[in-house]
């Protein structure tokens, strides 16, 4: 722009009409011109510019989608990573809860099979810790007899909050079907199973309740203990729909009296304890096909008595007149 608007200058001093036109036409043509070329030159950067930009914007992109899928891949592999883990969980619990289940049903068994103090101190303990048994423990009907022998739950020492001990008395209580006990028998660890059937048999001969040496199978309350505890122990484990805990007695074959229900272990049917006065209870029952009436009748007439008698989880409402103790 300068050196057009020097040319125009220049042009008015010659004299000569030709150089002066040129002059003009060239001062004007530079002056004119100039910003052309310099808004030119502008716009040629700016496009610079921009493709530079655009160039470092695709670079950013590129590598964005990189890291994109650096980070999809770990992604990836940290979630597989996770299903392995919960995969490896999952196995490690089952083996060890499988572990635990056969040394469970070895409890259980041994106490049936082996009878001593120890087994029946260790089934009485697990089964209490599983909740397969009552609080205070369960029973089995002794055969050819009206009575029942109750086996207690070891409770070690309640006041200074002391865990059962291996060592300490065991007691069995011979009772009635209501829960009366008419006698109590303490096996010691010094003595045998041996030991505690004769003293049992020898209760039962003074209770007049003995059913004569052809008839008196002394191993069997050890077997239906070990029945009991078995059945609660698969029911509890197997994903039954009524599972069984808190046992009290096994009815068999199908009936078994809970610290708050009467149940069919089949198809795991359950009445409620405190239902178990309203009539007729055995009629509508008798229209189940699938019904053992014999189990049934003898496990209603039992948790009635046991429910009367107090001896249950639920217990009857107190009437106006009885004491408050």
């Amino acid at each position: 722009m300068l050196l057009g608007a020097l040319v125009l200058y220049l042009s008015h001093s010659v004299e000569d009409p030709w150089w002066s036109g040129t002059l003009v036409n060239a001062g004007t043509a530079l002056f004119l011109f100039a910003p052309l070329a310099l808004f030119g030159r502008h716009i040629e950067q700016r496009f610079d510019n921009v493709q530079e930009a655009q160039k470092e914007i695709e670079s950013r992109q590129v590598a964005a989608a990189a890291e994109l899928a650096s980070l999809s891949e770990e992604v990836a592999n940290t979630q597989g990573e996770i299903r392995k883990t919960r995969e490896e969980l999952a196995d490690a619990v089952s083996r060890r809860l499988a572990a635990s289940r056969q040394i469970d049903n070895q409890k259980f068994s041994d106490i049936g099979e082996m009878p001593s103090h120890r087994s029946l101190f260790d089934a009485l303990t697990r089964a209490r810790k599983l909740g397969l048994i009552s609080h205070e423990g369960c029973r089995v009907k002794i055969e050819y007899t009206s009575l029942y022998l109750w086996f207690e739950t070891p409770s070690g020492d309640p006041q200074f909050n002391e865990p059962p001990h291996p060592d300490e008395d065991l007691f069995l209580r011979l009772e009635d079907v209501g829960g009366s006990e008419v006698r109590r028998i303490a096996w010691s660890n010094e003595q045998d199973a041996e030991d505690v059937l004769i003293a049992l048999a020898e209760e039962l001969v003074s209770l007049a309740q003995y059913p004569g040496d052809h008839l008196y199978n002394p191993g069997k309350v050890f077997a239906d203990l070990k029945e009991l505890l078995e059945l609660a122990h698969r029911s509890a484990t197997g994903g039954s729909f009524e599972p069984l805990t808190s046992v009290v007695q096994y009815c068999p074959p199908q009936w078994v009296i809970t610290s708050t229900h009467l149940i069919a272990t089949d198809p795991g049917y359950a009445i409620p304890i405190l239902r178990i006065n309203e009539p007729r209870w055995h009629e509508h029952m008798s229209e189940k096909t699938w019904l053992d009436y014999d189990s049934f009748s003898t496990a209603f007439s039992t948790a009635k008595a046991l429910y009367e008698a107090r001896r249950l989880e639920v217990q009857p409402p107190r009437s106006k007149d009885d004491p408050p103790f």
